[in-house]
């Protein structure tokens, strides 16, 4: 199993729903921490793994039969064999001060 099947399969359901329906609007998500641990602020790093997990986003072999035994259309999974990331990410510079609830990245592509 590659990293791209590490989420819930409620978002691979309903990427397929929308999928299926010809239905690809372009979303914007924001990713930030609702609490902070230790204090009131946090000091941004790592970012750049983020960015490139998200660049080698890919669904491999072994993921393709996975979903497919998990009852996934096998059209929507040759689909998924071609994905790969076209939209647009904004982020905090590394070492940046973040508050609760302020985006630390933010991703704006099409749902599909």
């Amino acid at each position: 199993m590659t990293e791209a099947l590490r989420t819930d399969l409620y978002q691979l359901t309903m990427m397929q729903a929308y999928w299926k329906s010809g239905h690809n609007p372009e979303a914007t998500f924001d990713y930030f921490v609702r609490k902070i641990p230790f204090g009131s602020y946090l000091i941004t790093a790592g970012l750049s793994y983020v960015l490139d997990y998200i660049e080698n986003l890919r669904f491999d072999d072994n993921d393709i039969e996975y979903l497919l035994s998990q009852g996934f259309d096998s059209e929507f999974l040759e689909h998924l064999r071609d994905f790969r990331f076209t939209g647009d990410i904004l982020a905090m510079p590394e070492g940046s001060i973040a508050f609760p609830l302020e985006p630390i990245i933010r991703v704006t592509a099409p749902i599909i």
